[in-house]
């Protein structure tokens, strides 16, 4: 099923079965949740999507992050003033679903910075879990590199 929202592309791909669907709206509602939290500048809220655990593994580029509170600390000491986030444009979002409790994210972005004129764009993949309390982000890896001009 694809969705169209401000010019950019949605889909949720999984089986046919109607059971499916509402775990894939959930991911997707809550991808769109975190890059509100990024555009709001919150980074609390953008980082309560992903698993908080010791375990959780992100990879930004070639830095490697291990565990929610690295990940944590590492936004923190990278974005001390929280308007240098600049906001972020979702391209296309696609959802597919593996299991019942485990699921696959892809997300085209580009993120403006109104300071510097500069605009990074990218591509993010994400391993998400359900757990009792929700779906969260349990790894992810993204590639950015600067827009040209």
């Amino acid at each position: 099923m694809a969705q169209e929202r401000n010019g950019s592309q949605f889909e949720f791909i999984g089986p046919n079965s109607s059971d499916s669907k509402p775990d894939a709206q959930k991911v997707y509602e809550l991808l769109l949740r975190m890059l509100d939290r990024w555009n709001a500048h919150d980074l609390e809220g953008y980082l309560e999507v992903y698993w908080k655990s010791p375990e959780l593994l992100v990879i930004v580029d070639s830095e490697q992050f291990n565990g929610w509170q690295q990940l944590h600390d590492s936004y923190s000491n990278g974005y001390p003033d929280c308007n240098a986030m600049g906001f972020i444009q979702p391209k296309r979002i696609q959802v597919k679903l593996l299991k019942p409790d485990l699921g696959l994210a892809l997300t085209w972005w580009s993120v403006s910075f109104p300071s510097s004129q500069q605009k990074v764009v990218g591509h993010t993949t994400c391993n998400l879990q359900k757990f009792d309390d929700g779906w969260k982000i349990v790894a992810s890896h993204t590639s950015m590199a600067v827009a040209a001009k």
